[in-house]
């Protein structure tokens, strides 16, 4: 399988992303679930951005969307959270 296959990660999307690249094609609100977050930091999230997908936002993050950042430093804390509670 291409690894360019989906979205199309720019240099500073790629960036952004860093270790969690493998889950550029996966809808944001899915993996923040999935990695421990609740509904209440899928809700902090702007309403059009809890469909789209990883790479996508990282894309914008790295254009200066500041909700876009805001949704990967989400998607990143989930993973804390996460580990914190013993649930790797």
């Amino acid at each position: 399988m291409d690894e360019q296959e989906g979205v199309k990660l720019s240099p500073g999307g790629l960036k952004k992303l860093g270790n969690l690249v493998i889950l550029k094609d996966s809808i944001i609100a899915d993996v923040i679930r999935e990695r421990g977050g609740g509904q209440g930091q899928v809700n902090q999230l702007r309403t059009d951005y809890q469909n789209l997908k990883v790479g996508e936002l990282a894309n914008l993050a790295s254009l200066g969307d500041a909700d876009a950042e805001t949704a990967i430093k989400i998607l990143k804390q989930a993973k804390k959270k996460y580990e914190k509670y013993g649930r790797k």
